[in-house]
């Protein structure tokens, strides 16, 4: 906590170095979008060579995108697990329990949502 006091900026060689090295990274797709788009990727196809590089290497260096492939491997479980999962809805919580009349404002306001053809 810094309790009101001002935050310093960085110094002014790190400032230098992230207007220096920035756009390079960005050009080399090795910046922290690219890291995103690459795991993204990864989920759906084996990566190329120098994809599977430019990420290595970008993790390697990016603390903060470090646990960006445990986290898409970690929905991927989720999204299985909640797709595997059969179960029967709680009667507390169905369609059975809402009143007719509030099953008849959902019906037409799905009726004015569906895509007109």
């Amino acid at each position: 906590m810094n309790h009101g006091k001002p935050v310093p900026p960085p110094p002014v060689t790190y400032r230098m170095m992230q207007a220096v090295m920035c756009p390079i990274l960005k050009m080399l797709g090795l910046c922290c979008r690219s890291a995103f788009h690459l795991c993204n990727e990864r989920m759906d196809r084996e990566l190329t060579r120098g994809e599977s590089i430019r990420l290595h290497i970008h993790l390697m260096m990016c603390g903060l995108c470090r646990r960006l492939p445990g986290q898409f491997e970690a929905m991927r479980t989720l999204a299985r697990a909640a797709c595997e999962h059969e179960h029967e809805p709680d009667p507390a919580y169905g369609y059975e329990s809402l009143s007719e009349e509030a099953r008849t404002r959902i019906a037409k306001h799905l009726e004015n949502q569906a895509p007109k053809t």
